[in-house]
């Protein structure tokens, strides 16, 4: 009976250690390129040309979220099926362009994003050698930041003008579906294709320049005409106005940062 005890204690543990073994952790380093999703339209950010007796008015749809990105992941895999990874991922949003086109000049518009995420995901693989097809599913959170530009040609004279929005967090979805190519025991080459779903609200807003015809016009703005809080909802007293000395308050803006795009890396086994 002991002699069986043991035969049973040693198979247990033998079963136990070449699971854990099969399993493991893991790094990725990875770099790829996210395109345009779930864009919407931005209050004042259109194309505009005007005639002397007409106007021409095209709506420009917008998506934060479109850009390089690169980052890294660290992962765990509980059996060869099932895994969890948390990932960070810098964006390096694209610009998105409007312009106004009128008698004697134009004004350009600029808006570029980047933004730090972070992303816990579930893993599931197929778990095979050679080609390992897998797919994640997870949230993101993200501390970003808009840009905002806008530089306006009037008969010469040219006035540049540049707004920072941050602060606050962003909360979205991703999903990705790829494979692993295995180069040897411990590294493998993957590609997939990603999809994010998420939205971001700054809460805070600067003028960070703001010229004509080079000369610096920041010293001559107020604490109000530089600086905005956004929030959910503010109330105006028109009989005791907010001091100039203080930042002004505007509603908060939902900035859409979805994509869905390529990324590719190594994934090394520790």
């Amino acid at each position: 009976m002991k002699k069986l005890s043991t035969i049973l204690i040693v198979s247990v543990i033998a079963l136990f250690t070449g699971n854990l073994f099969a399993q493991g952790a893991y790094v990725n380093i990875n770099a790829g390129y996210g395109f345009s999703m779930s864009s919407q339209n931005i209050d004042g950010f259109y194309n505009e040309t005007s005639g002397s007796n007409s106007s021409t008015i095209e709506q420009v749809n917008v998506s934060l979220g479109k850009g390089l990105n690169f980052g890294g992941t660290f992962g765990f895999m509980f059996n060869d099926n099932v895994g969890a990874e948390l990932g960070v991922s810098y964006l390096m949003g694209g610009k998105a362009t409007a312009k106004d086109e009128y008698t004697g000049g134009t004004t350009d518009y600029t808006m570029s994003s980047n933004m730090l995420r972070f992303i816990p995901s579930v893993v599931i693989a197929a778990g095979t050698d050679g080609i390992d097809p897998y797919a994640k599913f997870g949230v993101i959170v993200g501390s970003g930041s808009i840009k905002y530009d806008y530089e306006d040609v009037d008969d010469g004279d040219i006035g540049i003008m540049k707004k920072k929005m941050n602060g606050g967090m962003a909360l979205g979805l991703n999903a990705a579906i790829g494979a692993n190519f295995e180069i040897s025991d411990f590294m493998s080459f993957f590609a997939e294709i990603n999809m994010v779903n998420m939205s971001y609200a700054p809460t805070k807003g600067e003028v960070t320049e703001a010229t004509y015809n080079g000369v610096d016009m920041l010293p001559n703005l107020t604490t109000s005409d530089k600086e905005v809080e956004f929030v959910d909802s503010y109330t105006r007293n028109y009989e005791n106005p907010p001091s100039d000395s203080q930042p002004s308050q505007e509603l908060k803006t939902k900035y859409p940062f979805g994509s869905v795009g390529v990324n590719v890396g190594l994934r090394i086994d520790l």
